[in-house]
């Protein structure tokens, strides 16, 4: 038998494989078009459901890996490839790469979490590990905060879905006060009448609501009274410095004086 010529070799090899690629061509054309009106369908929907800017984008982005990798896969198996094998070494890669970013992928699931489910927002008040801050901004892997000295706080995303947080939103109204240790001859309506005038002259608090006054604990050298007022979360931390510094000051006009002191002016 004559060996054959390359002219009939290319005729036997695409007999027997050009219909498979044609397929697969095909396949592959109409799977690429099918996937971005996936995506794109996805995209829409997200976008109706106002989830956060951030994460359409790396949801949209994940889907479009995945179906591809699905695609090719189909692909590769319409020809005659071993699909198998990539599978094994496709999960071998990732399991070792979810191994070396355990850390990170936590704080990346949290992440999602967090933008998802809105526990808090940008412009929060948020009390984290002892430390209280304004939220900044929320990334995928951490949040960052402001705190009232102008350092940013940045926190690992996984603490704030793992830990107890305490929220203070901007618009909410909040009860600011402060304790205070007075001397135990002062009057109680003098108290109450100082705080009056205090917050009556307190820039962001809340009209219409009552100073609040609470006695705490008398003794007999000693009164532990709890001042305040309502405002908004913005202005939590000013309306703190402001109790402190006009209360100081109107008790030094109407003869008050704190329980420290008084000790101090006895040795």
């Amino acid at each position: 038998m004559e060996p054959k010529t390359y002219f009939e070799r290319a005729q036997d090899f695409f007999w027997m494989y050009g219909p498979k690629i044609l397929t697969a061509l095909l396949l592959l054309l109409v799977g690429f078009w099918v996937i971005k009106r996936i995506v794109h369908g996805l995209d829409n929907f997200l976008r109706r459901r106002n989830i956060d800017p951030s994460l359409r984008p790396f949801f949209s982005s994940l889907t479009d890996v995945a179906l591809k990798v699905s695609l090719l896969l189909v692909v590769a198996s319409t020809i005659g490839l071993e699909t198998t094998s990539f599978i094994a070494v496709f999960s071998a890669i990732a399991f070792s790469i979810g191994l070396a970013l355990q850390g990170s992928l936590g704080n990346f699931a949290s992440g999602v979490l967090i933008l998802l489910f809105r526990p808090f927002r940008v412009g929060d008040y948020l009390t984290v590990q002892g430390r209280t801050g304004k939220v900044l901004e929320i990334q995928i892997f951490s949040t960052i905060l402001s705190t009232p000295q102008n350092t940013k706080f940045i926190v690992p995303n996984r603490k704030l879905t793992e830990e107890a947080i305490e929220n203070m939103a901007e618009s909410a109204e909040v009860q600011a006060d402060v304790s205070l240790l007075l001397t135990g001859d002062t009057s109680l309506e003098q108290i109450r009448f100082v705080a009056d005038k205090v917050v009556a002259r307190c820039p962001h608090a809340i009209s219409g609501k009552p100073a609040i006054v609470q006695i705490n604990g008398i003794t007999r050298d000693d009164i532990k009274v709890q001042i305040g007022c309502w405002t908004t979360g913005e202005h939590y931390d000013e309306v703190l410095c402001f109790l402190y510094e006009d209360l100081k000051l109107s008790f030094n006009v109407h003869d008050i004086s704190l329980a420290k002191e008084r000790r101090k002016e006895g040795k």
